[in-house]
């Protein structure tokens, strides 16, 4: 494998981004990459839904703890977005299975799924695009799209109906428009990126401040930076905008998604409790509901709470009660604030390590970790090569979206496995084939 990064040619860009010369197009074609993406998740698809069984002999479902396809089967039924659990999820993977169930005349969960393969699988294409984008040479963007290809979290992800894939899907595209921005310097390649991202909050809700780092990101490295920046938020603030105009309407809740003061309280402020008092998780979630509900005027006996109560504050009845549910997670933090800081290792291990569905499967589960330690280590050295090379839009197209897209849950709480970072597989296999070629660059001078 020859160096990631030829040396810089005259007339270099602005960022450290060195002008390269296009490789060989030997080896393996891209269009194989993609097939064994398609095959690794047919296989899984198959072997989870058709092959395996819990002890008990229960088949898993592909909506085991989702709302997703409620919410698709009632845009199907002609309710429009009127149904509540909308203002806790965006409406945009509902609308794809919907639009799946309708094409294939079926109410079959498992068709949606399978179309969601598809989706996972094609973002090692777009991975390689992005590398193209970034200037990387044949082999190197090959690599990037092969890692994507056979990462196991992002498998997982497209074998239930979530929207974590089409969001990694949309997340990917905006760095490549990001990546042609810092680049060409074009206004539509700006609009793009803006519009990429409304996609991909609308996917899920965590992308939605996602549009402030490529802001700053402009901001940093491209020239002329108003008008780009101008118009990729103005692109990304009318795009979301609806949503915002709906919650309010049906809900008197000028945001975007109700996750994020739920998850505050219920999974953040809970764990930080938890680890404070060693109460029982669903216990600690039973007297917060309870108290909630309390300063609201709206309790009802104690006796009749129990870990379930906690749903029916996904969406709050009242603005009052959505700040309220952000003020008793501070008062939480505040009272507890070094348990409050040891959490965030213990998120960030659960981030990292493995995906919950593969925890009953073995092998699998111990195949991922091995795979992301090897994976999370090349990508630190990569990182570091990148940052000593001064190529300043690799690191904005790469560290920068994965630490905002990890830092959301350590933060706020919410999904604990790597689902969430499937967000940023693409940005990860970026830097960790930097931190292959800087292995294969050293082993090379010393042969």
């Amino acid at each position: 494998m020859p160096p990631l990064h030829p040396p810089r040619e005259r007339g270099g860009q602005r960022g450290g981004e060195p002008r390269v010369r296009r490789g060989p197009r030997g080896g393996v074609s891209l269009w194989i990459i993609f097939a064994l993406a398609l095959f690794l998740r047919w296989a899984a698809f198959y072997l989870l839904y058709f092959v395996y069984k819990t002890p008990g002999g229960i088949h898993p479902s592909p909506i085991a703890s989702e709302v997703y396809d409620l919410l698709a089967r009632e845009l199907l039924s002609g309710r429009g977005f009127e149904t509540w659990m909308f203002a806790y999820r965006p409406p945009l993977a509902p609308m794809f299975f919907a639009t799946v169930y309708a094409v294939a005349r079926t109410g079959d969960p498992l068709i949606p799924t399978f179309a969601q393969t598809v989706v996972s699988a094609s973002v090692c294409l777009l991975a390689y695009a992005l590398a193209a984008e970034l200037g990387a040479d044949e082999r190197t963007r090959k690599m990037i799209a092969l890692l994507v290809a056979i990462d196991p979290a992002s498998i997982a992800i497209g074998l239930v109906l979530a929207g974590e894939t089409l969001a990694n899907f949309f997340i990917a595209s905006s760095l490549i428009f990001l990546a042609r921005l810092l680049k060409g310097g074009r206004l539509r390649d700006a609009a793009a990126c803006g519009g990429s991202m409304v996609l991909a909050a609308m996917a899920r809700p965590n992308a939605i401040y996602f549009a402030i780092v490529v802001a700053v990101v402009i901001v940093w490295l491209a020239p002329r930076w108003l008008p780009k920046a101008g118009l990729m938020l103005a692109v990304f603030a009318l795009g979301v905008l609806p949503w915002y105009v709906r919650n309010y309407a049906y809900h008197q809740l000028f945001t975007f998604a109700t996750t994020g003061n739920f998850n505050l309280l219920f999974y953040k402020a809970v764990s930080v409790e938890a680890l404070a008092t060693g109460k029982p998780i669903n216990e600690i979630q039973t007297e917060l509901t309870y108290e909630l509900e309390s300063r609201l005027g709206i309790a009802t006996p104690r006796d009749t709470y129990d870990y379930n109560a906690i749903w029916r504050q996904v969406v709050p009845t009242s603005p009052q009660a959505d700040a309220m549910m952000r003020d008793m997670a501070v008062e939480i933090y505040l009272a507890h604030p070094v348990e409050y800081l040891l959490t965030m290792p213990i998120y960030l291990v659960k981030l990292l390590a493995f995906t919950d569905l593969y925890e009953s499967f073995g092998i699998a589960k111990w195949v991922e970790v091995v795979f992301n330690v090897l994976l999370y280590g090349l990508a630190a050295l990569g990182a570091f090569a990148l940052t000593r090379s001064k190529q300043w839009n690799w690191l904005a197209a790469a560290a920068a979206p994965t630490v905002y897209f990890i830092a959301v849950p350590m933060i706020t709480g919410g999904v604990q496995d790597t689902r969430a970072r499937t967000n940023v597989t693409v940005c990860i296999a970026l830097m960790a084939a930097r931190g292959i070629g800087a292995l294969w660059s050293r082993w090379h001078e010393r042969k």
